[in-house]
């Protein structure tokens, strides 16, 4: 398995897991509606080509060739498609459709599918397994967990290889700052107030976008057939306000954390999650996936 597809190969994790397939001699072909960062296009085993999810024509002939497709395009945030409901669901499960319409089309080999830990909702017991129950909150999540169901269906019918891959809060260089830690780096680097949603007990344990690509390899590599994996860090679960915190004392900031009311803010108490953190024994023990880079560190690179 020499030459990797990948659909929304410009975003954030896109961009990183490319970096990785090329360090590691893989030919890659993306496609995205818009271009990736210059270092990319020059480098010689990397073609980009702009292409539309539901073109499947285009997409069936520039990955002719390829031996496994990574799913990574979507419409994301929960806060971006609960506002556009219809163009969240039609872009995550009908492009998802489209894109498996030509896997089956073109008898490739292995998918990959980027889905999201927003599928398990609010949860009793931690860490969250992935065998646990979908408690579904948003339009995302649904939009993620139909389009599984989707993937495993086309996998039978089709008999080529899976694996859904369910990221837990990512984080790192290139993220947008509408994501909690890009958002309290930025505010922190214009002397800003930190700002945290309700009393800030809410719980996450952060990745690092470097570690979660590196899932994603090791999942192409050595992923156990048509299986669910979490990819995420589970190592420090932290609160909000706590998260502020090491911000603010990392940086040597003197600004202060500013608690919002739910109902002064845009986001929904009713779809807030409030713990969430993941059981990484699975895809360790089929892959050897383990975080490498620690919350701390993975703070100070952004704020130098």
């Amino acid at each position: 398995m020499k030459k990797i597809g990948i659909t929304g190969g410009s975003g954030f994790i896109g961009h990183q897991i490319i970096s990785l397939l090329l360090e590691k001699k893989y030919k890659v072909k993306s496609c995205d509606l818009v271009k990736p960062k210059k270092f990319l296009l020059k480098k010689k085993n990397f073609q980009f080509k702009k292409i539309n999810l539901f073109d499947e024509k285009k997409l069936s002939t520039f990955f002719s060739d390829v031996d496994c497709v990574i799913h990574l395009a979507a419409y994301l945030g929960v806060l971006n498609t609960e506002k556009n409901p219809l163009e969240c669901l039609d872009t995550n499960i009908l492009g998802t459709k489209s894109i498996l319409n030509v896997i089956s089309k073109n008898k490739i080999k292995k998918f990959i599918f980027s889905s999201s830990s927003e599928v398990y909702g609010d949860q009793d017991k931690f860490p969250i397994k992935e065998n646990f129950e979908y408690k579904i909150k948003s339009n995302y999540a649904l939009s993620k967990i139909t389009s599984e169901f989707y993937v495993k269906s086309y996998a039978k019918k089709y008999n080529f290889n899976y694996n859904s891959v369910r990221f837990f809060n990512v984080y790192g260089s290139g993220q947008k700052t509408n994501f909690v830690i890009s958002k309290f780096i930025n505010q922190v680097s214009n002397s800003k107030n930190l700002s945290v949603y309700g009393d800030g007990t809410q719980v996450r344990a952060f990745c690092n976008v470097k570690d979660a690509a590196r899932g994603l390899f090791l999942t192409l590599i050595k992923g156990k057939k048509n299986t669910v994996y979490n990819i995420g860090n589970n190592d420090e679960p932290i609160s909000m306000y706590n998260l502020a915190k090491r911000v603010k004392d990392l940086s040597n900031s003197d600004v202060k954390i500013v608690k919002i009311k739910f109902d002064k803010s845009d986001r929904l108490k009713e779809r807030e999650i409030f713990k969430r953190y993941p059981d990484l024994k699975k895809i360790k023990k089929d892959t050897g996936y383990m975080p490498k880079i620690s919350l701390d560190d993975g703070i100070i690179q952004l704020l130098n």
